[in-house]
């Protein structure tokens, strides 16, 4: 069981932060898909998205006082939810500069995207959620991140691929919406995957 810590401003701080990143890059994947967001909607989901996950992080750190590492999962929460609105608000500015959204192509896009999310990850996890004050043997853990984090590229790609190229859209689904739905499926699989593997194999503590 994770060790309970305190709770710091930072901590709020930086849960805010990556609210702020989620709500910023949400809209661009629904604006992508066809929904109508106006300037005042996209500020009400950047302000609640800041202030959700400030709270978020609190009641974090409230229920690690009966379970340890609760206030280690919603750091790496709100982490992942930021990381998610990277995926997803590159992947939508790639498909609408490009007007291309299925085929090798969303494959490419995918990738790029994961990637830029992974980078992005790597440092919240390392500085923030998952941080230990020894900083001995630095490149074996970034080396174990890249093995963790590639491994849940190709399980990311690889689903959305599948479900994209594979299944195809089910019903009126638009190619686009399509595309979105796979991403996040795919998103919330390895999810699973990289806080198992960030906790136990890349920021085990000795």
């Amino acid at each position: 069981m994770t060790k309970n810590k305190k709770l710091e401003k930072k901590d709020l701080v930086y849960g805010a932060v990556n609210g702020l990143i989620f709500g910023a890059l949400i809209p661009i994947a629904l604006k992508n898909m066809g929904f109508p967001i106006t300037f005042s909607i996209y500020l009400t989901i950047v302000l609640s998205f800041t202030i959700l996950a400030t709270v978020g992080i609190y009641i974090g750190y409230l229920l690690s006082k009966v379970i340890g590492f609760f206030f280690q999962l919603a750091k790496f929460g709100a982490v992942g939810a930021a990381n998610f609105a990277v995926d997803f608000g590159i992947l939508n500015l790639l498909i609408f500069s490009t007007g291309l959204a299925a085929g090798w192509y969303f494959t490419f896009f995918k990738s790029i995207s994961f990637v830029v999310a992974v980078i992005n990850s790597f440092f919240w996890n390392k500085l923030w959620t998952f941080k230990k004050k020894e900083q001995k043997d630095t490149r074996k853990e970034f080396f174990q991140f890249i093995l963790v984090s590639v491994i849940g590229l190709l399980v990311n790609a690889g689903v959305a691929s599948l479900i994209v190229n594979v299944i195809g859209p089910m019903g009126n689904i638009s190619d686009k919406t399509w595309a979105n739905i796979a991403t996040a499926v795919a998103s919330l699989i390895v999810l699973t995957w990289n806080f198992l593997g960030y906790k136990f194999i890349v920021f085990k503590k000795d």
